[in-house]
């Protein structure tokens, strides 16, 4: 209470000009707090509604490009089915005898395998050794697997070959895509 006392008495013994310059210069500089206070409000908003436009655009592009590739895997799925249906017999293990048969090779091992896949497919695998090849027959393999749209190859190893000088042994992972039948589905 002192204090206030001591104020009081401070600003009664004032002339009226003393008081008005300091009232003025109070007044001033509280005009200066409240206008940075204020400034400082709208820049912030300013900058908050920038960040969200800017996170708005972001949000917006990812979604288009979201769309774009569902687009794109459904017609990459359309494209898959109506492969499928071309050839709804197809067995990867007899196309690819036929055709180590055309090329006159022959696989040193041969493994088939099914994976099931989310959705509608499975994936029928096939892993085949081929030992003593040269560059060019496995190039014309290749050549001819990828003619071939219904199958894709996954994994291709070559080592040189340690039994035949100037040839190599290839290991070839190929698949293809097969339909789910209801049995597999469930």
């Amino acid at each position: 209470m002192e204090f206030l006392d001591k104020i009081r008495d401070r600003i009664q013994g004032l002339e009226e000009k003393e008081l008005r310059k300091y009232l003025i210069v109070f007044l001033a500089c509280l005009l200066l707090i409240i206008s940075f206070m204020v400034f400082r409000y709208f820049y912030k908003i300013s900058a908050l509604e920038s960040r969200i436009e800017d996170i708005n655009e972001l949000r917006v592009d990812e979604v288009r490009r979201l769309l774009s590739r569902a687009e794109d895997v459904k017609k990459r799925k359309e494209e898959v089915n109506k492969l499928i249906e071309e050839e709804d017999d197809f067995k990867i293990i007899e196309y690819f005898e036929g055709l180590l048969k055309k090329l006159r090779l022959s696989a040193v091992e041969v493994v088939p395998s099914r994976k099931m896949l989310e959705g509608d497919y499975i994936e029928s695998e096939l892993v085949t050794r081929i030992d003593g090849v040269s560059m060019r027959q496995l190039c014309e393999l290749l050549q001819e697997l990828d003619k071939k749209k219904r199958i894709y190859t996954k994994k291709l190893e070559i080592k040189k070959s340690s039994k035949i000088p100037k040839t190599i042994d290839v290991t070839i992972t190929i698949a293809t895509l097969l339909p789910k039948t209801e049995e597999e589905a469930t």
